[in-house]
């Protein structure tokens, strides 16, 4: 998974306009909540090579219903991608960029089915274990959604098993 992650961050990574890092939004999908807390918690333990910084976001249906709606919102307004630049202006995106010295962010959002649903989100990239067609696609309507970008490299990655 973190591989995976930082194959597709170097891939699809954007400029931040103001500090030049590279910075990439992607989303891990996968269909169990108690699985994704256990990855999301062995990347954590992993952490990130040198020169990368790497934050995390769980989202899954089983937070309390107040903690889930901030979490949507925040999410919301980071994924809302119509005005690319505008992410870079966020101030949690902002604190995080400008408060950490390494040259690469990734912002990871490992997620269950939840995010496909009533979600208008453009991440970077993807990644997903297998699971039925209608959510690949649900998935992959998650990426590039709000932008036009030509896509050279793979942005979505599904796994094998």
């Amino acid at each position: 998974m973190r591989a995976a992650c930082l194959q597709l961050h170097h891939d699809h990574a954007e400029t931040d306009p103001v500090t030049g890092k590279r910075v990439s939004f992607g989303l891990v999908r996968m269909a169990n909540v108690d699985p994704l807390i256990d990855v999301a918690q062995a990347l954590y333990r992993l952490g990130a090579p040198e020169g990368v910084r790497l934050h995390l976001c769980v989202y899954h249906a089983r937070f309390p219903l107040v903690q889930r709606s901030a979490i949507e919102h925040l999410l919301d307004t980071v994924f809302n991608r119509r005005q690319p630049a505008a992410v870079y202006q966020r101030p949690e995106v902002r604190a995080l960029l400008d408060g950490h010295a390494e040259a690469d962010h990734l912002f990871v959002v490992l997620a269950s089915p939840v995010c496909e649903v009533g979600r208008d989100w453009d991440a970077d990239w993807a990644v997903v274990e297998p699971s039925s067609m209608r959510s690949l696609i649900q998935l992959a309507g998650r990426v590039q959604r709000h932008r036009a970008t030509l896509c050279i490299r793979p942005n979505l990655c599904v796994f094998d098993t």
